[in-house]
Formats: structure tokens, C-alpha cells, sequence
């Protein structure tokens, strides 16, 4: 009888240790799914990017992929405006996970797959500058913005992205629809000061 129940025990506490390694390993591979989501920068891995080039119908003088020179917004003059208090509405196109890691003050973020959802929380009457990681999402947004009927005018994509605020890639060697991996990254000589941005508790691990 005694051997009975701590054959009985033995079983028990095994079944409780699978149960908690399988707990534990879908709790990791988790992790791993929504930390891979903040380094999408590239337009390959990015499915949201390729879903908007998909429907979105080409402007006039513009191509499908690319906006106009006029639409583009340096580090400088962003810089500029926001000390000037322009009343620019900031839209961060980049995940909810990445956003929170650092963004600009006064940003709102509003994730590319889910900006034709949120158009009524997004002013037509201020001027609007888009912002993700290195510029291609941001394009992206761009032309949602214009098809659903935004001025072109007065939406901007801000160039270079969140690496350019940090001074991670250089004006000179980056293009709002380059790649990350194309574009020269500053040397330490040359480094900016580091722009302000606000940072938020990222929850999970």
C-alpha cells in the first residue's frame, strides 16, 4: 500500500514538472515571436508594408513605393518646428512593442497594419509627420494618409526615422527608403548629442 502511494506521488509530481516546462517553453518561444517584430525595418519583412503597395493606386508624379521630395522631413527642421511649437501632429507608425522602447515627445502611435482604422483619431486640419525605425513604413503611411484623402501637403515622412533622431545613421548616408543595412553609420567622432524621446515599461520580457 505504501509503495502504491508513492508510486502515486512519483506520477503526480511528474506530470506537474511537464506541465511546467511546457508552460515555460510557450512562454519563451512567445518572447521570441514579439521581440523579432522591433527589428522590422526591412520592406521583405515587413507584410504590412507589402499589403499597403498592394492596394494603394499610384498619385500622379508619383511612383507606388516612393513619396515626393516636398514630403520629406529632415531631423533639422523637425527639430526646429518642435521648439517652435508648430502644433505638428507626431504619428509613429511603428509596433505598439517598439514605440514603447522610445519614441519622440508628443508622438502618437498609431501601427501602419492598423492606420486605416484609426483615420478618425488622426487630424486632417494640422500638419502631420510620420515617423518609424528608418523611413520605409513611414512612406507607406504616406500614401494611406493621401488616398484617403489627406493633403499632400501637409503630411510629411520624417527622414531617416527613429535611427536618424538618434544619430545612428547620418543625413548624408541615408535616404528615407534605404535600407538599414545600406545606409553609413556615423563615426564616434561625429555622434550628436541625443535627441530628447520618452520611454515607457515594456510588460512580458
Amino acid at each position: 500500500m505504501k509503495t502504491k502511494s508513492m508510486s502515486m506521488r512519483a506520477m503526480s509530481l511528474t506530470v506537474i514538472y511537464l506541465l511546467l516546462l511546457g508552460f515555460g517553453m510557450t512562454f519563451l518561444v512567445g518572447c521570441g515571436n514579439s521581440a523579432s517584430t522591433v527589428g522590422t525595418v526591412d520592406k521583405a519583412q515587413d507584410p504590412s508594408k507589402a499589403e499597403v503597395n498592394q492596394n494603394a493606386k499610384p498619385l500622379q508624379g508619383v511612383s507606388a513605393d516612393r513619396v515626393p521630395a516636398t514630403a520629406n522631413l529632415s531631423v533639422t527642421d523637425l527639430e526646429a518646428a518642435l521648439v517652435d511649437d508648430k502644433g505638428l501632429q507626431l504619428i509613429d507608425v511603428r509596433e505598439a512593442r517598439e514605440f514603447a522602447t522610445g519614441h519622440i515627445k508628443m508622438a502618437l502611435n498609431r501601427p501602419l497594419g492598423d492606420l486605416e482604422k484609426n483615420l478618425a483619431r488622426i487630424s486632417k486640419d494640422k500638419d502631420i509627420v510620420l515617423i518609424d525605425l528608418n523611413g520605409t513604413r513611414a512612406e507607406s503611411a504616406w500614401h494611406v494618409l493621401v488616398e484617403k484623402g489627406y493633403d499632400q501637403n501637409k503630411v510629411k515622412v520624417l527622414t531617416g526615422g527613429m535611427l536618424q533622431w538618434r544619430g545612428i545613421v547620418s543625413s548624408a548616408g541615408s535616404n528615407s527608403s534605404a535600407d538599414t543595412n545600406n545606409s553609413e553609420t556615423k563615426n564616434s567622432g561625429d555622434t550628436e548629442a541625443p535627441k530628447p524621446e520618452v520611454q515607457e515599461m515594456v510588460g512580458g520580457c
